[in-house]
């Protein structure tokens, strides 16, 4: 199966408002506090914030294809150190996977770690020496697959219902 990765497209917008259901349809099914929905048009809203953030944070979006079938996709953005983190931290510029998603069926081949490297390298490029990712803690198959690719806790965001 040869798959190649691309830098997304205006025309690939139907297939990224698929695989991004995909995802939030994935973490909707395993919430344990059943937070999280997936109204109708959540999709295209999602999509539409997800490329304006890109646009303003020198970000992309890769998509993993087949032909002209879009098997998983991986988002970035570049984040800024704000003036008073500078306080506490060293000088830093850190890349930012927001969303990374592969389609069921094609799991378990290697696709999520190329388009990881292939971001991972867009980052680098870009002067970033960092990169961090959100994982969904119910999500336990996203944070081996992270682990795997060698990235650590940094930050653990707990939740309480009352």
């Amino acid at each position: 199966m040869e798959v190649l990765i691309q830098q997304y497209q205006f025309a690939d917008r139907p297939q990224l408002i698929e695989l991004l259901a995909i995802l939030q349809d994935f973490a909707v099914n395993i919430d344990p506090l059943r937070r999280l929905r997936r109204l109708p048009g959540w999709g295209q809203a999602y999509t539409e914030a997800l490329l304006r953030r890109i646009g303003d944070s020198s970000g992309v979006v890769y998509l993993a294809k087949q032909g002209q079938d879009a098997l998983g996709c991986v988002a970035g953005i570049m984040e800024d150190q704000r003036v008073d983190d500078l306080l506490g931290m060293i000088p830093s510029k850190a890349g930012r996977i927001l969303e990374l998603v592969v389609r069921e069926a094609y799991r378990g081949q290697g696709i999520g770690s190329v388009l990881i490297e292939k971001i991972e390298n867009y980052f680098r490029l870009n002067g970033c020496d960092i990169v961090r990712v959100e994982v969904f803690g119910p999500n336990t198959d996203a944070r081996e697959f992270y682990t795997r690719a060698l990235y650590t806790d940094r930050t653990i965001d707990m939740v309480k219902r009352l």
